[in-house]
């Protein structure tokens, strides 16, 4: 069994190459299953449903989301009606799913999507539980609803908190933990205790002269001159991050975790 998950896809270049990268891409990998983090879709910030039917239209089976899903305050209410759609579970004042089960060929798929309380500034101060104690209530549901496989997106800023969140899952029947959020794809890529696939950021699939999605020219302008410039996502080519993860319907372990960057 194989599975597709797609990084952080930002404005419209992501959800370009997104069309132009994963139908073949299904079919080229043998892929069964395919989970994108869809939070940044939206002009960079944030998803309304044009970009999610944009996005299940490729083949996507499951939508993760992050810290921009306040952003669109208009899709507040809208959230919870999107199926496919998996809300961070661990923040308390929105309305949504925090974990979903996707059934193909009569395989049951859990994703859990779970956001980081390091670094995330305020907006979550006081709203967000601890993601690690989330994260277990969240497996025990899907467990008592008998799961095939459980996934779980960790939307989070600390490198270090992802990496802890990896080694408190490798033994918790979850077949694979990876990162989201930062936007650059890094290469520790592992199998954990022999069983759970593990990246601290799956990437992105967005513009590539940027700053994380964001127009170069105005990055520098905050970063050099220490100056507010409102949020533009570049337009230009965009890349595609993301990885793929073999498993052994077996044993129901991951065997292999490889990572796309195109």
């Amino acid at each position: 069994m194989r599975v597709l998950i797609v990084g952080d896809i930002v404005g419209k270049p992501g959800i370009e190459k997104l069309k132009e990268v994963v139908p073949d891409l299904l079919i080229k990998e043998n892929i069964d299953l395919c989970i994108v983090n869809g939070e940044n879709s939206a002009n960079g910030k944030g998803l309304r449903t044009k970009e999610y039917n944009e996005i299940l239209s490729v083949g996507a089976d499951a939508i993760t989301m992050g810290n921009h899903l306040y952003y669109r305050k208009e899709m507040a209410t809208e959230y919870i009606k999107l199926e496919r759609l998996v809300i961070p579970a661990n923040v308390t004042n929105i309305t949504g799913n925090g974990n979903i089960i996707v059934e193909k060929k009569g395989v049951k798929y859990g994703v859990i999507n779970l956001i980081g309380t390091a670094e995330m500034g305020n907006m979550f101060e006081n709203n967000t539980l601890n993601p690690f104690k989330v994260a277990i209530e969240k497996i025990d549901e899907l467990k008592k609803k008998h799961v095939d496989y459980i996934f779980v997106d960790f939307h989070a800023e600390a490198t270090a908190e992802k990496l802890a969140m990896g080694y408190f899952l490798e033994d918790k029947d979850v077949v694979c933990t990876f990162g989201t959020h930062t936007h650059v794809q890094t290469a520790d890529e592992t199998i954990r205790n022999g069983k759970m696939a593990y990246i601290t950021d799956v990437g992105m699939t967005g513009p590539k002269e940027s700053v994380i999605g964001l127009k170069k020219e105005i990055a520098l302008k905050r970063f050099v001159e220490g100056a507010y410039a409102k949020y533009e996502c570049s337009t230009n080519e965009a890349i595609f991050n993301s990885i793929i993860v073999d498993i052994d319907e077996n044993t129901k372990s991951a065997i292999k975790i490889k990572r796309v960057n195109m």
